[in-house]
């Protein structure tokens, strides 16, 4: 009888390790998230504020430090978060008060976030959409627990929020 728990106990672990597998390899390895924000700011403020992502990341909560890499004038820097691994973050495009992509690339990771910016009655129109493209299946799952890609852009525009609520 003993043995037959413990075969029974076994064919569980493994029935739910199949199942964890199965799911990790079934999740697409591209995420896609948009947000519409207003922030109630001059265009010029909040581009200065999303545009100069160095200087300004210093006050973000979860970064422990920024290294600033010099091999291309400045447009790449490597974030170091509180927890997890560092991702490297370069300027793809640019166009002042109307347009910024970033490219995010991180431990296994690759990621966009593009911003455009609109002005409008009370402020400015920004519309975030966010791309992560997961290799790992296992790591599908973790960028996918706990909210991912939605909990860390809606963080983020939290913080945009609260710098120009003072």
């Amino acid at each position: 009888m003993e043995n037959l728990l413990v075969w029974i106990g076994l064919g569980i672990v493994g029935l739910a390790v199949l199942g964890f597998v199965l799911i990790s390899f079934s999740l697409s390895p591209r995420q896609q998230v948009t947000r519409v924000e207003l922030v109630k700011a001059p265009i010029a403020d909040v581009w200065e504020a999303l545009s100069n992502l160095p200087t300004q990341a210093y006050c973000s909560s979860g970064l422990k430090s920024i290294q600033m890499l010099d091999d291309d004038a400045g447009l790449r820097w490597v974030e170091h978060p509180e927890h997890g691994s560092p991702v490297t973050v370069r300027k793809l495009k640019e166009k002042p008060q109307q347009e910024l992509v970033l490219e995010m690339i991180g431990h296994g990771d690759y990621g966009t976030r593009q911003v455009r910016f609109s002005n409008v009655p009370g402020g400015t129109r920004l519309t975030f959409t966010d791309v992560l493209e997961t290799r790992s299946p296992f790591a599908r799952v973790k960028a996918r627990s706990g909210g991912g890609l939605d909990k860390k852009l809606d963080t983020f525009i939290q913080q945009l929020r609260q710098k120009f609520s003072s």
